[in-house]
């Protein structure tokens, strides 16, 4: 009982001295907090103030426009001169009957050649870059009509300023037509007699909360980086390069405690920012500053429950990104390589929150448990008043329980013994660590190499591409890889390859556990679909290759062949290199990395990584190749030639993995 006082009390100090540190550095925090809270109204009266300029001088500035109006009837063509010429200011120039005649020609074919032969006959016409052409010719569609073309060039702002007025005033003219025809065949439009109306039944409040669901998660994200890093940086890196940490941690006092104090201080530094910038953006909305998309809803019409219960579920999400920034900082060895982390970190976090800004995304207690993707789309459902309990709940607390497993990690590492002997043991560490990192380097080798040779192969021909990738491409890697291998450990290639005869039980869990994994892979895509949907033209790609091969043949090609030499390579060569002296977890975690970037597709990559990760299990558990060739082969197998069968949609199937799994559990084989 009197450990825990101490240790809020060690918490405490911690914290009031890195806050401290933080108000002491002013420059930083004028920039960190207070000059980005100024920037707003700034911002937006200066985007209003440049699109009014910007209209104002566009609509000033005098167009010109060449004309060749010799096939239109002369009413038409006295009536589109004059409504030309309301376009003011506007020059217009005549061009001789039939000059045009040569571009009509070349409409009739669509072509590289035909489009860069248009535009050399229309510069010849129209020397001028900023002019547009006006042309009148036959309408392919009906015999006695007339087709007016604008030809411009939509890289200098002239020309498409000129198209545009023209375009208005032609569309004035040919409404004028239509209706004057109308009139004269049917006296009148009969369509007039049936007119419709919109009428949107969501409320103000429901439309501004639709507004700022969508667009506060990233905003708070991008803010809490840029105002926590700053504090990260001064309380981890900065205080490792100054050397000032080590007086701290060798105090009689737990790492864990220094660092829950320090990531207090960043949340803080966080929070502080994200309400400073948020109170500042609401305002500048509400007072109508600028051409904000939504303003008029959302400023003032959102209720302050919905505020109140959106800041409920954003403080998670403020922990979490306050414990990943403590955690990438606590493992920088320098202030400037901590500030090389921001960069990806920034990219990694803003991608989840974004999901919030797709409304065809909707979330449920599975979406819910992903890292800021459900604390973002628990935000938006929350502003918008649709957000159900259940999900919303599974969101708070996994988004805390992240939160605490990225300090805990933290905690782990930012220890005295760690900290004080780091430097010392790097160079050593790398030494040791030689085999694994060849390892690593070869599996990205063999990741590149499928990309470029083997995509160049496939892209030439589908079928004998995939067969040299797999059959000639992936055996040479493996070849390569192994040499150093083989070299370094000095043992034979069969050893190094796992190349022994497995328990016939680890050859019956591999059996069992490919169908039913194969079912949890398609569930998966499946749920996948609505956060991110597979392009039609990907389907039809896969189906094209499967499409010219007969049963035996895709089996052979689609699943025997990668069963066989992706494990040889993955499995045998690289996964050989990585286990001398890397821990199983940090071997099978590489290998689901490799195998998931090795597939190029993000629509594929989480299965494929997370067989790839199964199947380096299953190779050190059996310590044999001839499980995880098995069952890779019949997990292909089964989504290409099973899948249809009515067996496969049996609920029993996804409930093989228990007896897979049971059936790991007896010891490899001994070796002699």
């Amino acid at each position: 009982m009197s450990q825990a006082p101490k240790a809020r009390s060690v918490r405490r100090i911690v914290f009031k001295n890195e806050v401290l540190i933080l108000l002491r550095d002013r420059r930083a925090l004028f920039a960190g907090l207070v000059l980005p809270v100024l920037l707003y109204p700034l911002v937006f009266l200066g985007q209003g103030w440049l699109t009014r300029f910007a209209e104002e001088s566009t609509e000033s500035r005098e167009v010109l426009l060449a004309l060749e109006l010799s096939a239109a009837p002369e009413a038409q063509r006295t009536r589109i001169l004059a409504l030309l010429e309301q376009r003011v200011p506007v020059r217009l120039r005549q061009l001789e009957p039939g000059a045009t005649a040569a571009i009509w020609d070349l409409s009739q074919v669509d072509t590289r050649a035909s489009r860069a032969r248009e535009r050399a006959l229309v510069r010849e016409l129209c020397p001028d870059p900023e002019e547009a052409l006006v042309s009148a010719g036959p309408d392919p569609d009906a015999p006695r009509g007339v087709l007016l073309r604008i030809f411009f060039d939509a890289t200098h702002e002239g020309s498409r300023e000129a198209a545009k007025r023209a375009s208005l005033a032609l569309g004035e003219c040919q409404a004028e037509v239509h209706a004057a025809r109308l009139e004269e065949l049917l006296g009148g439009d009969p369509a007039a007699a049936l007119v419709h109306e919109s009428r949107d039944l969501a409320l103000a409040e429901d439309l501004g909360g639709a507004l700022l669901g969508r667009m506060l998660p990233l905003f708070a994200v991008l803010v809490l980086l840029s105002a926590g890093s700053y504090a990260a940086l001064s309380a981890f890196a900065g205080e490792r390069e100054a050397g000032t940490i080590e007086t701290l941690l060798v105090q009689p006092v737990p790492g864990s405690d220094v660092v829950w104090g320090k990531a207090g201080a960043v949340l803080l530094t966080g929070l502080t920012a994200l309400g400073l910038n948020l109170a500042s953006l609401l305002a500048a909305i509400s007072l109508g500053l600028g051409n904000f998309p939504g303003s008029a809803e959302a400023g003032g019409h959102v209720g302050p429950e919905r505020f109140f219960y959106g800041a409920l579920m954003l403080l998670p999400l403020c922990l979490l990104i306050s414990a990943v920034l403590c955690l990438v900082c606590g493992r920088a060895r320098s202030f400037r390589e901590g500030q090389h982390y921001l960069l990806p970190l920034s990219l990694l976090t803003m991608l989840p929150a974004a999901l919030a800004m797709m409304d065809e995304v909707e979330l449920d207690p599975l979406l819910a448990a992903v890292p800021i993707a459900g604390s973002a789309l628990a935000f938006r459902d929350v502003m918008v008043g649709n957000l159900a309990l259940f999900p919303g709940l599974v969101a708070w607390v996994a988004t805390l329980l992240w939160s605490a497993l990225a300090l805990s990690s933290l905690g782990t590492i930012f220890d005295a013994e760690r900290v004080l002997v780091s430097e010392g043991s790097e160079e050593e560490d790398a030494q040791r660590r030689v085999q694994s990192r060849k390892a690593i380097a070869w599996g990205f080798a063999g990741v590149l190499s499928v990309y470029v040779l083997g995509g160049l192969a496939q892209g030439a021909h589908a079928v004998w591409g995939l067969a040299l990738t797999l059959w000639l491409l992936l055996p040479l890697l493996s070849l390569l890889a192994l040499r150093g291998t083989l070299r370094r450990a000095g043992e034979g290639w069969k050893s190094a390859l796992f190349w022994h005869l497995p328990r016939s039980s680890h050859l019956l869990a591999a059996l069992l556990a490919a169908p039913a994994l194969a079912r949890l892979s398609q569930a998966w895509i499946a749920w996948q679909e609505q956060v991110l949907p597979l392009p039609s033209s990907l389907v039809e790609a896969d189906f094209g290759v499967l499409g010219e091969l007969s049963g035996p043949a895709a089996f052979a090609l689609l699943a025997l062949s990668p069963g066989i030499c992706e494990e040889l390579f993955f499995r045998g060569a690289i996964l050989s290199g990585l286990r001398r002296d890397l821990s199983p977890q940090k071997c099978i975690a590489w290998q689901a990395l490799l195998f998931g970037a090795v597939h190029a597709s993000i629509y594929r990559f989480v299965p494929s990584a997370l067989l790839g990760g199964l199947l380096a299990a299953l190779t050190l558990r059996s310590r044999s190749l001839l499980p995880a060739m098995l069952l890779h082969t019949s997990y292909n197998g089964v989504l290409i030639l099973g899948s249809e069968s009515p067996w496969f949609a049996a609920d029993w199937v996804p409930w093989l993995l228990v007896p897979a799994a049971l059936l790991l559990f007896v010891p490899a084989r001994a070796r002699a």
